[in-house]
């Protein structure tokens, strides 16, 4: 994957992961909503400046943003899925929700 594709991915996977829209998303970033789609389509990347700014809305690092995982280890998996509990460590809801989805896949086993 290129990185301007890897980096959209990212955007859209922080972005749902905040149960944000991307109407939301370009109103934080004060830009038009065909950007934040072209940017996570991998068409465009963003500037500098809009990279801190998507960053900040979506409660991010940087380096989170640039973070990609090409292998599927399962060691690369609890990475990443420790990582995106670590954002949302103190939303009681959104843990909950993670809680409950992990009992589900964990009782179809």
């Amino acid at each position: 994957m290129h990185l301007k594709k890897e980096l959209g991915a990212n955007i859209r996977k922080y972005r749902k992961l905040n149960k944000m829209t991307q109407e939301k998303l370009a109103e934080l970033v004060d830009v038009e909503i065909n950007s934040i789609s072209s940017i996570e389509t991998g068409k465009f990347f963003p500037s500098p400046d809009n990279l801190v700014k998507i960053a900040n809305a979506l409660d991010i690092s940087l380096s989170d943003l640039f973070t990609f995982y090409n292998s599927s280890t399962c060691e690369s998996y609890i990475e990443e899925i420790n990582k995106n509990i670590a954002i949302i460590q103190n939303n009681k809801e959104k843990l909950g929700a993670i809680n409950t989805f992990i009992k589900h896949i964990v009782s179809l086993s």
